[in-house]
């Protein structure tokens, strides 16, 4: 979900295919609360305690009282004790699937998350599972014992130091009003003893499509829709709002409660639901947001609700305009003889905005197939920070996590003021990131679509993949 105005920006990268809903997939646990591998009732991981006349041992509790120490006795029993401080404490794994917990809302909830990491190589890999989705962690560096994951696209980053048995530490977000600093601790999965799967057993779930009222929303304004399933004993679904999806979220059911989770390292979310009166409702939390309270009505037939404003050119006569810096460092603008006659697919976006990462492999396979009938696309971009220097990098990163071709350009920050010069003074109601226009040889805008359905709506992403072939047909006839 992208929305200018928003301010908490949430973005996403995955792998670009729709979800499964079939077949075994990875349920959301919990890091287990057991220690580290080694324990302190262990005795090879007994806490060794030198002394001039004594040698004690916990949990044996074994004393034995000798002479005082000669040299190269002390050198002996210095390296006893060495092997045994490194008996108890285990390596960091360089390969692995870890299971955490990250808090959210001042640690009042707690969201379970699974990554792989591969920590051999220079430049380390890795990336987060939710479900089958998996998104890319894109720096990753690691000093002795400790990791720091970046998210410069979204302003963030993870570090965290291992302790022996687990990895703990803070999540950051910086925004110019301040930094948001959430609390994870992560281990190497080790399967069933680390998650908690919860199996239906013939419990009621709120399996089905809902249409989605928040506090203080009158049933008028209402137009995000909601949509579950299970698969195996977990639960999926996601929110679909005007201005694109939450993306897919997974979770369990117990006793009669739901809580379903995302995180992502650029979307941290989990929304609690409980039914009373034969009425579903519940919270969405936002990292330390206030969480926001809503409840579902059923609509097993709804497939969207009407957008209450659309996106329009306030001139449909002239054509849109945009200038922006590329990757490289170039000025280019929609007057360029490069873009004189051609059609054009310009995508207003971000690299903060997860519904943008999810449009742009479809944009690339767009100006793949229909390149040679002159279509170009162009993303225009809008940024948390003004820095030219950031935004290229992070474009760049924006560009290789899915191996983009098509032309992006720098367009300034997310400030109002910059935003309302370049887009609003031509578009109106211009309300989501992405915000995807067709234009025509001409210049004209033929259509406009605000927002994306990423692939965790399922139906709703194979139908707007063919939407979106459809206007690109049209273009280049």
């Amino acid at each position: 979900m992208g929305n200018p105005s928003s301010s908490g920006l949430q973005t996403r990268a995955m792998t670009y295919s729709p979800p499964r809903r079939g077949g075994v997939v990875r349920s959301a646990g919990v890091v287990s609360s057991a220690g580290p591998v080694g324990r302190a009732d262990h005795p090879v991981c007994a806490v060794a305690s030198l002394g001039a006349s004594t040698i004690q041992a916990s949990p044996c509790r074994a004393r034995a009282s000798r002479p005082p120490l000669r040299a190269g006795e002390f050198g002996a029993f210095l390296l006893l004790a060495l092997l045994v401080l490194a008996a108890c404490s285990k390596a960091m794994p360089e390969q692995a699937t870890w299971a955490g917990t990250i808090e959210l809302a001042q640690g009042n909830v707690h969201v379970p998350f699974h990554m792989v990491l591969d920590l051999r190589s220079p430049k380390p890999t890795g990336y987060f599972l939710v479900g089958d989705e998996k998104t890319p962690i894109p720096e990753i560096t690691r000093q002795g014992e400790s990791l720091t994951f970046g998210f410069s696209e979204y302003g963030a980053e993870m570090r965290g130091t291992w302790d022996g048995g687990q990895l703990n530490g803070t999540y950051a977000r910086h925004r110019r009003q301040g930094d948001t600093l959430l609390k994870f601790s992560a281990a190497p999965d080790l399967g069933a003893t680390s998650r908690s799967e919860l199996r239906s057993s013939g419990a009621e779930f709120p399996s089905g499509k809902y249409q989605v009222y928040f506090e203080g929303e009158a049933r008028n304004q209402s137009a995000t829709v909601a949509t579950f399933w299970m698969q195996e004993e977990s639960l999926y679904g996601t929110f679909i709002a005007p201005d694109g999806d939450y993306g897919l979220l997974v979770g369990n059911v117990s006793g009669g409660k739901v809580q379903v989770n995302r995180f992502t390292g650029w979307q941290a979310i989990a929304m609690t639901l409980g039914k009373k009166d034969q009425m579903w409702s519940g919270n969405y939390y936002f990292q330390n947001d206030k969480p926001r309270g809503f409840v579902l009505f059923p609509q097993p037939n709804i497939d969207a609700l009407p957008i209450p404003k659309q996106t329009t050119m306030k001139n449909p006569d002239a054509p849109f305009t945009f200038e922006g810096v590329s990757i490289s460092g170039d000025t280019i603008r929609s007057s360029d003889d490069r873009f004189k006659g051609k059609p054009l697919i310009v995508d207003i976006m971000g690299t903060w905005c997860h519904n943008c990462l999810d449009s742009g492999p479809l944009l690339d396979e767009l100006q793949k197939r229909y390149g040679n009938n002159g279509l170009q696309v162009v993303g225009i971009s809008f940024e948390i920070s003004d820095d030219v220097e950031l935004a290229k990098k992070n474009l760049q990163l924006f560009k290789d996590r899915n191996g983009l071709t098509y032309t992006m350009l720098f367009c300034g920050s997310l400030d109002d003021e910059n935003v309302n010069k370049r887009l609003r003074s031509q578009l109106n109601n211009f309300f989501a990131y992405p915000t995807t226009l067709f234009v025509g040889r001409d210049g004209k805008v033929r259509a406009i679509n605000s927002g994306f359905k990423g692939p965790g709506t399922g139906e709703e992403y194979q139908a707007q993949i063919r939407e979106f072939h459809e206007l690109a047909e049209k273009l280049v006839k």
